[in-house]
């Protein structure tokens, strides 16, 4: 059965966290719109919430996206261009400041004794008053996890493509614009083989020859690069809300998804 969850019913069954967990929401903006604000990257994180509660740190930052006036540089961000995502498995507070404070640390030691091996005492003395250690937690927060699902990115909505992962345990899904995220729960997993097959089909949609070697001509003519890809360590993902509803697989059965929605 496949059944559509509100929001309120998908943060009920996603990971909880644990004693040093938290949730983190941001909002990030991203889309067509990027190119008119060079001073951003193509997909920048604007803000970030964290919180023990889920819904805590949703209803937190999409008051601040439907409320705020968000600017760079004095020009307003177009509102439909920032979105509301966290990341997909709760972050170790704890863990962070450790990969903090040691790369912190050792990033600052290098550069210093650089500057001092070449009697440059200003520089040292200006690595060591900047103050960027936001930045760097912000850059290893995806590392921070103890991970629980692995997100498999299907960037179309083509039913044969989603065909090709039967067998692989599919708990949640999320519809995009152009196709689906879908949650694979380790604890799901019964087996080395589930995962070889997931990370096989990653490879075959890297290049056209895996693709070939695996599935012979079959969808051959259809075949795009990172059409199906298995995401890093913790990728953010969007909140659900009616641009992108969730639906529950009960079966854990990615063919039960493919009838529904053919």
């Amino acid at each position: 059965m496949v059944k559509k969850l509100s929001l309120t019913e998908y943060s009920a069954k996603i990971p909880k966290p644990g004693k040093s967990d938290y949730y983190v929401v941001v909002l990030i903006f991203r889309g067509e719109e990027t190119k008119n604000f060079p001073e951003l990257k193509r997909h920048s994180i604007l803000k970030r919430y964290w919180s023990k509660d889920f819904l805590e740190a949703v209803s937190e930052a999409m008051a601040v996206k439907e409320c705020a006036n968000l600017t760079v540089d004095g020009k307003p961000l177009p509102r439909q261009n920032v979105k509301v995502m966290y990341y997909l498995n709760p972050v170790d507070f704890l863990k962070l400041s450790y990969l903090v404070s040691t790369t912190f640390i050792q990033e600052k030691m290098n550069t210093v004794l650089a500057s001092l091996r070449k009697g440059d005492l200003r520089g040292a003395e200006s690595v060591l008053l900047r103050g960027d250690v936001f930045s760097l937690a912000f850059s290893n927060m995806a590392k921070a996890v103890k991970k629980h699902v692995i997100m498999v990115d299907v960037d179309t909505k083509d039913m044969e493509f989603l065909s090709l992962l039967e067998g692989v345990p599919v708990r949640f899904v999320i519809e995009t614009k152009h196709g689906y995220h879908l949650h694979v729960y380790i604890e799901d997993v019964k087996d080395n083989e589930t995962l070889k097959k997931l990370y096989s089909i990653n490879e075959a949609f890297s290049r056209k020859d895996s693709f070939k070697r695996l599935f012979g001509e079959k969808l051959l003519v259809k075949w795009k690069e990172s059409l199906i890809e298995v995401k890093g360590t913790n990728p953010l993902e969007y909140v659900p809300t009616d641009d992108y509803p969730v639906y529950e697989l009960e079966s854990r059965d990615v063919r039960e998804f493919v009838e529904f929605r053919s």
